[in-house]
């Protein structure tokens, strides 16, 4: 019997779930079938995230096909994951991360360094938005919605450039980018480059196999990116962002957070305290935003 597995309809969730069905086949040797699935978040184009709901948009029509069984495993963009997990479903992998890092890309002609004054630089996250004029308080930010694709083609009449995750271009083989923006210049989201399998808590022995295919230093990654998140009480439409990376056991991060100004912290714990580490770092965000 195929392994049935559910993802939104768009060209990365696809390009995505196809790298989680080669994974899956080739640790247990069955064949998998991809079932794409429209969510709210996919239909509702002409609203910002936090207008209409927020991160659970991207993910519930696709959990619902898992808890009635409808699919088998599902295949998220974990940074469109909400923390809390809902009743009856759990992570069964975290697959090795793609870059993590934001991407700039321009019109024909034109590069970070370029970019003329009042430039129209189209973005739906509140989050590069902050960090954009952070950088360069002569632009003109505005909102955009849709998958890679169609914010792509906002460069054709409304966007002099736009701002995407550099692992939806890589995966999605668009070659577009102008300039990566370094850890300084902008702090991605939590678990940007992340992809997430989902399942269902009562499949066993699919929850021992899935652990063969987890990458370990994504896991832990995600897990004080998360903690991060949760403990400063963002979600994916708050203007924060966290990376951590693991080295020689020691993971290290930095987070971000705006409030009327732009708020940094950054520290190392050990691997396996990385829940710590993301909620000592948010806590003391908190002790910025309400003391300085």
């Amino acid at each position: 019997m195929k392994i049935k597995i559910g993802t939104r309809e768009s060209l990365l969730a696809i390009k995505q779930a196809e790298l989680a069905a080669k994974k899956i086949q080739s640790v247990l040797k069955r064949e998998t079938e991809i079932i794409t699935i429209k969510t709210k978040g996919d239909k509702i184009l002409n609203k910002t995230l936090d207008k209409i709901g927020g991160k659970g948009l991207f993910v519930k029509e696709i959990e619902q096909a898992l808890l009635c069984g409808a699919i088998d495993i599902a295949v998220h963009s974990m940074k469109d994951m909400p923390y809390e997990m809902p009743e009856g479903l759990a992570l069964g992998a975290v697959l090795e991360r793609e870059n993590p890092m934001d991407a700039l890309v321009c019109k024909k002609n034109m590069t970070w360094e370029t970019l003329p004054s009042g430039a129209v630089i189209g973005t739906g996250s509140l989050r590069r938005k902050t960090q954009l004029l952070a950088l360069r308080p002569d632009l003109h930010v505005i909102p955009i919605r849709g998958n890679i694709m169609t914010r792509l083609k906002k460069l054709e009449k409304e966007c002099d450039a736009v701002v995407l995750a550099v692992a939806g271009l890589v995966r999605t083989q668009q070659n577009h980018i102008s300039h990566i923006f370094t850890l300084e210049e902008m702090v991605p989201a939590a678990c940007q480059g992340i992809l997430a399998l989902q399942i269902r808590n009562k499949d066993i022995a699919l929850k021992e196999a899935l652990k063969k295919i987890t990458d370990k230093n994504a896991f832990f990654c995600q897990v004080a990116e998360r903690a991060f998140l949760n403990e400063i009480g963002a979600d994916c439409h708050a203007p924060a962002g966290a990376l951590a990376t693991v080295q020689n056991g020691k993971i290290s991060m930095k987070g971000m957070f705006y409030t009327d100004r732009l708020l940094l912290v950054q520290g190392q714990q050990e691997m396996q305290k990385a829940e710590e580490l993301g909620k000592t770092l948010a806590e003391k965000i908190k002790m910025e935003s309400v003391y300085q």
